[in-house]
């Protein structure tokens, strides 16, 4: 740990003790600048299966092609249940691998309709030929990410896109995977700051407001 009162480039913004690690910047991330709003990959893919034992209905749950993750989502496996059944129709709850509601999800009566289900996770349910029963169900397990560091973006889904750390150094990370400090305490100017799409200084700030070790902004005149 070091505790900074000086800084030339400007970045670091006060005397609050900084604090700073080693981390793996991702490959394909192109040159990136001392004082890059990261984020940290902690979600891969996600696979969807009908839960253990099988279903009486045969209709579907497929997720989103571009966007299955969500921003926000977790790693684990979260389910959709029917809890309530009617002809070519159902409503399934559906919930985190936390066990928390993210709510009831209700496909409207008819032959072949559907509902999209959108927290966390993105994908169809879809009425089949056979209708659903009671306990009927998918699972949709969310695997863990590599843990590597990125540009934050406001809609990645795949946990980098909340903000949890400040580059400390110009990296190039075109072509490999590289190592390269990382600050995860301290006060930081706004204006030295490099921020991804959907981000800026007040969204930062909030986001640094939630994790472990304190990290601010400081929006310097």
């Amino acid at each position: 740990m070091e505790t900074a009162t000086y800084d030339p480039t400007g970045l670091i913004a006060g005397d609050y003790p900084v604090t700073s690690r080693s981390v793996t910047i991702e490959s394909g991330q192109g040159v990136l600048a001392r004082g890059t709003v990261l984020g940290r990959k902690s979600l891969g893919s996600a696979t969807s299966a009908a839960k253990s034992g099988g279903n009486t209905g045969n209709g579907t749950f497929v997720l989103d092609a571009t966007t299955p993750v969500l921003p926000g989502a977790k790693a684990g496996v979260y389910t959709l249940r029917c809890i309530a059944t009617e002809t070519h129709g159902g409503t399934f709850r559906f919930t985190d691998p936390d066990g928390f509601l993210l709510g009831d999800f209700k496909i409207p009566a008819g032959a072949g309709n559907s509902v999209t289900v959108d927290n966390d996770i993105k994908g169809v349910i879809a009425d089949g030929a056979t209708d659903f029963a009671v306990a009927d169900g998918f699972d949709i397990t969310v695997a863990a990410g590599a843990g590597k560091y990125v540009k934050a973006v406001a809609a990645a889904g795949d946990g980098s896109a909340k903000p949890v750390a400040i580059l400390g150094d110009d990296v190039d990370a075109t072509s490999a995977d590289r190592a390269a400090p990382a600050y995860f305490s301290g006060e930081f100017a706004a204006g030295k700051m490099s921020f991804g799409a959907g981000h800026d200084a007040d969204s930062v700030d909030a986001a640094f407001r939630d994790v472990a070790a304190p990290l601010f902004v400081r929006k310097l005149a």
